[in-house]
């Protein structure tokens, strides 16, 4: 726990359940009560000469801490906060209880039962609202901390895609280069919009459908460079989904394992379709390609650390709400991802 944060923490505690500002209805309709009150019964009877005390006990204790936390400059311990809160119900209870001997004969009892009634009174208005914010404060820790720790977690299964298609395209514009072919001028443009594309999104938090669409269209077609006319592609979608919210190069590395796993070991080659639809609520991604089909295990090697990879993310991100498939339709390798719309889309 950061101490600077928890001692921040105790301070704003202190100084929103115990700010003045909009007490002031409350506090005038209770002195209005007593008075009518008053009026009616008179202040002879003993019981409300002790109401009359415990009220002005929560109040004068209420408007010290009001004023200390006020008065803060620094950051306060929490260890401090509930002493000071200590403190003043010691105060309010004591003026209370003064006050109400004051008005006349309180009620029958020992001195030490009476005072205990009005330290308790006084410090359960008071401390019980600071041991609540306390631990509000404390829960809100941990899920700052715990949301820390996953975007973290992300960053990292993020990193770990970065250097995996990077070095693959390289490869790929290397091998051109050393054939001396003609594709390798066009490959290198390609590579270059393809890397503009990507940079920018590789530590990004988050990204649109279009933008990845516009990395997957470049990989591709700098994979159309240099195994045409083996692989042939397109990319369906709606226009009005182009803004949606996406998690950076979601998409990208299942293009790619439809390029490496299915496309290239096909001697044939093949085709890729990558799809956005939304359906029931969810935002459909399909990466389809009609190249070597999957195994009997659904997956190839080398496949199995890019789609663990991904459902780490997506569990992360959206945890059960959120689904991933790899399949074999038909003739065809389809994999699938299912995320939730978020509230404000309407499809």
């Amino acid at each position: 726990m950061n101490p600077v944060a928890a001692n921040s923490d105790a301070l704003d505690a202190l100084r929103t359940e115990f700010a003045l500002r909009g007490r002031w209805p409350v506090l005038l309709l209770s002195a209005a009560g007593f008075g009518l009150s008053a009026a009616l019964l008179g202040t002879a009877q003993p019981a409300w000469r002790l109401a009359m005390g415990l009220w002005l006990g929560y109040v004068i204790g209420y408007g010290l801490l009001a004023a200390l936390g006020r008065a803060g400059r620094r950051a306060w311990p929490w260890p401090g906060a509930l002493a000071a809160a200590a403190l003043c119900t010691v105060i309010g209870a004591a003026a209370g209880l003064s006050a109400e001997s004051a008005m006349g004969e309180p009620l029958p009892g020992k001195g030490l039962a009476r005072a205990g009634l009005y330290l308790g009174f006084v410090g359960l208005l008071l401390m019980l609202p600071l041991a609540q914010a306390a631990l509000r404060q404390r829960a809100l820790r941990l899920v700052e901390a715990d949301r820390a720790r996953t975007r973290a977690e992300l960053q990292m299964l993020q990193a770990q895609i970065e250097p995996h298609f990077l070095f693959n395209t390289l490869a790929t514009l290397r091998s051109l280069v050393r054939q001396q072919s003609e594709q390798a001028l066009p490959l290198l443009d390609r590579m270059t919009a393809f890397l503009e594309a990507v940079l920018p999104q590789v530590r990004a938090p988050e990204s649109t459908l279009q933008r990845e669409l516009d990395i997957v269209e470049h990989y591709l077609a700098i994979m159309a460079l240099r195994l045409a006319p083996r692989l042939r592609y397109r990319i369906e979608c709606a226009t009005d989904l182009g803004d949606l919210s996406l998690p950076p190069l979601l998409l990208q590395p299942l293009v790619e394992n439809a390029v490496l796993h299915g496309i290239e070991p096909s001697e044939a080659g093949g085709d890729i379709l990558v799809q956005a639809l939304v359906q029931a609520r969810m935002l459909q991604l399909r990466v389809i390609n009609t190249g070597a089909p999957l195994d009997s295990a659904g997956t190839k090697p080398g496949q199995g650390l890019a789609l663990e990879n991904l459902r780490q993310r997506l569990q992360a991100l959206h945890g059960s709400e959120a689904r991933f498939a790899l399949e074999a339709q038909a003739g065809t390798t389809q994999a699938l991802i299912e995320l939730p719309l978020a509230p404000t889309h309407n499809p």
